[in-house]
């Protein structure tokens, strides 16, 4: 009877190990047929040990794979290195695995060849968790919004694209560096702040700031700050978005700024309606109750027909800038005699300068002042800076208007001896409702829409305005510069 031979604990120790590992672990033979297929093995593709013992080891290859004709056994059998790479394994049921493999040759206790040995892990959810990563990290990278996260002490880790143009630091220039660098030395309460709220596992809710780039200047952002979990569930960072507002702040001041305008230019215009309107209903009702003799009716019959005059043209200049906003403006240009609408002018408002006390003058030259030119327009612009200089000129002043030509241009100059403009209001001069905004300072009336209409028709016409003041008391100078028709 022969005796039963002694296994070598090792050897049964080592059996059991492959047997339970987690890991598929294949040995084949010299000839690439399989010799031990552990359960993993089974379980990965499907086969069982006794169905692919002795089959090559191409049944778990994909043809295409198989066809490239790839053989990493033979390359460790003949010494290359091929120890770790990742492929597709073929199963059973005809399905592709992302697997990784590690190949090891297999000597006998004499150092010679015997086989190779297979480890193969199935990285399904590996690849899984990488392409996620990749997305999430593509959606980060091209995000309009800025992304960075930072650890519990505020140091930079990582830092997206938009992160660099909305702060102007390179993620290279920033990451590793505290975050505090791009917040301005007043606001940087806030940095401890969001880190002990941070640190309590808790987020901040987007909250509108200020940052500070790498040049110096200040954005304006929203931001919103978030706890970054371990896997165990500490905290261990903070991501941060922030988006860059300062438009959307620039436009919301417009918006503020623009609905105090109209209050503003609403009250300014109520005001402006009602003293010539009150005068025109007190005065029509005085001559209707027969208060005022044949003697005194002519001098009311004018008060109410200046009154109503200076509504027609307050009614008009709000109609001109509605459709200047508006784009509804026309202009009819037809070649004139410039010297025709200012002569219209100076008609028209001489009535209004007599009965001031104010000397109108007009010079013109011999030659025709031939332009481009909508007559009642230009008419509107002379008599809008004709009726400024008699309303801001005293009894006993003088307003000079010269037309003058040269080769190209026409300039056509209204200069008065009236109260003046100080320097520094001389660039708002042109703007609407300007007035309006220093309506504590006038004692004269107006909605500050007269210099407006003008420039904006003499720019209409090509040309350009520019005024000119020594300063209060010391009258203005108003000059309109047109392209000339040779």
């Amino acid at each position: 009877m022969t005796p039963a031979r002694m296994v070598d604990p090792a050897v049964l120790r080592l059996a059991a190990v492959v047997a339970s590992s987690e890991d598929a672990i294949i040995t084949e033979t010299l000839d690439g047929n399989i010799e031990t297929w552990n359960r993993s093995a089974e379980r990965l593709f499907g086969y069982s040990e006794a169905e692919v013992t002795g089959c090559p080891i191409e049944v778990i290859v994909p043809p295409e794979i198989r066809d490239a004709g790839e053989n990493t056994s033979i390359r460790v059998q003949r010494g290359q290195p091929a120890r770790h790479f990742e492929t597709i394994g073929l199963t059973k049921d005809g399905r592709r695995v992302p697997i990784s493999v590690s190949l090891s040759a297999v000597v006998d206790p004499e150092g010679h060849l015997i086989g190779t040995a297979r480890i193969i892990r199935d990285i399904t959810d590996q690849k899984a968790l990488e392409r996620e990563a990749m997305r999430l990290a593509a959606i980060v990278d091209s995000s309009e919004d800025a992304i960075a996260s930072k650890d519990l002490n505020g140091i930079v880790q990582t830092w997206n694209r938009a992160a660099e143009r909305m702060f102007g630091y390179a993620a290279n220039e920033i990451v590793g560096r505290n975050i505090r660098m791009i917040i301005p030395p007043d606001r940087q309460s806030e940095e401890d702040r969001v880190l002990a709220t941070i640190r309590a596992g808790k987020a901040v809710e987007h909250f509108e700031t200020v940052r500070q780039r790498k040049d110096g200047t200040l954005i304006e952002i929203s931001l919103s700050v978030s706890p970054v979990l371990a896997r165990d569930g500490t905290v261990v960072g903070a991501s941060k978005i922030a988006r860059d507002v300062s438009e959307q702040r620039r436009l919301a001041r417009r918006v503020e700024e623009a609905a105090r305008a109209k209050d503003e230019f609403l009250a300014m215009l109520s005001h402006e309606l009602r003293t010539p309107l009150n005068a025109v209903l007190g005065y029509t009702r005085m001559l209707r109750d027969g208060r005022y003799t044949d003697e005194r009716r002519d001098h009311v019959v004018e008060i109410i027909e200046r009154n109503a005059s200076i509504l027609s043209q307050l009614v008009s200049d709000v109609l001109d800038v509605s459709g200047i906003v508006t784009g509804k403006i026309r202009m009819t240009l037809q070649e004139c005699d410039i010297a025709v609408p200012l002569r219209a002018a100076v008609e028209s408002i001489r009535p209004a300068a007599d009965a001031k006390g104010v000397a109108v003058r007009l010079t013109t030259p011999d030659e025709p002042a031939m332009a481009s030119c909508d007559t009642d327009r230009m008419q509107q612009v002379f008599w809008n800076l004709l009726s400024n200089g008699v309303k801001f000129t005293p009894r006993g002043g003088v307003i000079e208007t010269t037309l003058a030509v040269d080769d190209d241009t026409i300039s056509i100059t209204v200069a008065d001896t009236g109260i003046g403009i100080r320097s520094e209001s001389l660039p708002f001069l042109f703007q609407r409702f300007w007035q309006a905004e220093n309506v504590h300072t006038r004692v004269i009336g107006g909605m500050g829409l007269g210099l407006a209409l003008v420039r904006h028709f003499v720019e209409l016409h090509g040309g350009t305005i520019e005024a000119v003041s020594q300063g209060e008391g010391h009258g203005s100078t108003f000059t309109v510069t047109l392209p000339r028709l040779v």
